[in-house]
Parts: structure tokens; sequence; C-alpha cells
């Protein structure tokens, strides 16, 4: 009888932009990286950045209609689907963002609990 491998992944990929409506994301735009329990994981992008959360700059907005100087939150949301609206069309980013980007959710795998 063959054995059955130990699922591995600790949550389902995703790579789409989506405003998050929740009351703790204030209607911002999040980049969803992945989908666990009926809730995305995602990070979120605006242009006037908090002090009290911590940010990286981006070098590009991922919007391509908008040439605001843009930020992305270091700490992912964990948020329900319900408070995401549709996906972004033709949102991006740039080669060296998507590189903080990796960054942010490797550190994320790799420090949460298994």
């Amino acid at each position: 009888m063959a054995r059955k491998k130990k699922q591995t992944r600790k949550y389902e990929p995703r790579n789409e932009f989506r405003y998050n409506n929740s009351r703790d994301a204030g209607s911002h735009p999040h980049y969803v990286f992945g989908e666990k329990d009926g809730k995305y994981l995602s990070l979120g992008i605006t242009s006037h950045p908090k002090k009290e959360y911590p940010y990286y700059s981006l070098t590009k907005n991922p919007n391509p209609k908008d040439s605001r100087k843009s930020y992305i939150q270091k700490k992912p949301f964990k948020t329900k689907k319900k408070y995401y609206g549709k996906s972004l069309l033709g949102w991006g980013f740039t080669s060296d963002d998507m590189h903080t980007v990796r960054h942010i959710t490797k550190k994320y795998k790799k420090h949460k609990k298994k």
C-alpha cells in the first residue's frame, strides 16, 4: 500500500491585487499572496504610510494609473474573503519590488507555527 504524503504547504498560493474593505484595512488595496481556511493572506499597499506601522518603500506604484510614491506593509493581514473586492487587473510589481515582497512572504512562512 502506498504511503500518503504529508501536506507541506501552509497556505494555497495566490498572486493578485484586491481592495480590502475591512475596518482594520481602511479600504486600501492589498496584494493577496495566499489563501487559508476561507481567509486571504495579504500585504497592505498605501501612498501615505502611518508611522506606527512598519513599511517598505516601493520603487514604482503597482497601480499603472497612479504615479505617486507607494509603500507596502511589513506585517501580513489575515482577513475573511468577504471583505475583499474583485481582482484588480493590470496591477503589478516591478522585479525589484517583487524581491521585497518575496522576502516578506518567506519570512511569514518561516516564522509561522507548523
